[in-house]
């Protein structure tokens, strides 16, 4: 066991299979991420997300440090199991669904999903916090180094919107793939015949 309880957590959710229930959000202690972890580190995870109605929603990648709380076997972990079983959707199969390309065991999740969207060309949704200030945004990766990315902007309707470089370390979560992602994606690829 490590002096990291959430690190110890994680890893073993991820070693057993176990749905889990992270709660990042100090402000609205009621919203929480759940999932199954494809990925941990010993700074931070890829979760492979489930949707409230029991179906995979893409990936959430997150800081250890920022996590409050993590709950296993909760009444609402066992309703999204419920609906998966239900919806003939299997559990254990999940992060071989082809969204964790990964290692299970990176030096940095955010980095290894960060090279993943480059190279699938993938929308992602990123989280900047400064102090008090957070800024969340859309957009596609055009270059990774091991401190800093460049970033091609788009605004909620696919539109570009300038390109950014960032640095990784100020980015406290990024989402890639869940339906956000994925109706930007859209949005973007066809612009041209919104216009037409």
């Amino acid at each position: 066991m490590s002096e990291n309880l959430f690190y110890d957590m994680l890893s073993e959710s991820h070693r057993d299979r176990r749905l889990v229930c992270i709660f990042r959000d100090p402000s609205d202690l009621r919203r929480f991420a759940v999932g199954y972890v494809v990925a941990v580190s010993p700074n931070d995870y890829s979760l492979q997300q489930i949707d409230p109605d029991g179906r995979a929603d893409g990936l959430d990648i997150g800081s250890i440090d920022d996590i409050i709380e993590i709950r296993r076997e909760s009444r609402y972990a066992r309703q999204i199991l419920l609906l998966m079983e239900n919806q003939e959707i299997e559990a254990e199969g999940l992060d071989n669904s082809g969204a964790w390309k990964g290692s299970p065991n990176p030096e940095s999740c955010l980095e290894d999903v960060l090279r993943l969207a480059l190279a699938d060309k993938m929308v992602v949704n990123i989280l900047l916090t400064t102090g008090d200030d957070e800024l969340r945004f859309y957009g596609l990766v055009r270059e990774v180094t091991p401190t800093h990315i460049k970033i091609d902007v788009l605004t909620d309707d696919g539109e570009p919107d300038g390109t950014s470089a960032i640095r990784i370390d100020e980015i406290a979560g990024l989402q890639v793939n869940t339906r956000d992602e994925r109706r930007v994606a859209l949005l973007h690829r066809h612009r041209m015949h919104l216009y037409l």
